[in-house]
């Protein structure tokens, strides 16, 4: 088997990508001051459960792929959520209070994120398409480790 191919590099693959976009997210959050809407913190921490999943991959095999499933899925659904392909949920506006709005006690336009617009992008393109392209990236990593998995476990019941 090829090194590319080997369970233990896929799975380091799946955590990387998985942490940088969820470290990135939150690293964006405070040092850059981007305010993450609902549908971007739930799709971060289903980012973070792929990322722990993917440690205990040799042990949950089907687990890593529906989590990433289910990412790609939200991720989807954010995206056409910000692209106006359907409505957004109710409600789904953040309103994070800073410690100005604190002090003041009045809340600050630059704080809200409605999840129906494009808070910031990356290099011209929409954070939220990142996180799509991210997500179906780590989802096929992840199917390929499965299914490679699951055809060695075949060949080893062969013999």
């Amino acid at each position: 088997m090829t090194f590319f191919l080997r369970r233990s590099f896929l799975r380091y693959v799946i955590f990387s990508v998985a942490i940088c976009v969820f470290c990135g997210s939150v690293i964006a959050q405070i040092a850059l001051h981007k305010v993450p809407c609902q549908l971007c913190v739930i799709t971060r921490y289903l980012f973070l459960a792929i990322a722990l999943c993917s440690l205990f991959m040799h042990r949950v095999r089907v687990m890593c792929p529906f989590i990433c499933f289910l990412t790609v899925s939200f991720a989807l659904y954010h995206l056409g959520v910000e692209n106006h392909w359907w409505q957004a949920p109710r409600g789904c506006v953040v309103e994070l209070p800073t410690l100005q709005a604190l002090n003041k006690d009045a809340s600050i336009p630059n704080n809200i994120a409605y999840c129906d617009r494009v808070n910031w992008k990356i290099f011209g393109i929409s954070s939220t398409l990142w996180s799509f392209v991210a997500a179906m990236f780590v989802f096929w990593i992840s199917s390929i480790s499965y299914v490679t998995d699951c055809l060695i476990r075949r060949i080893g019941d062969d013999d």
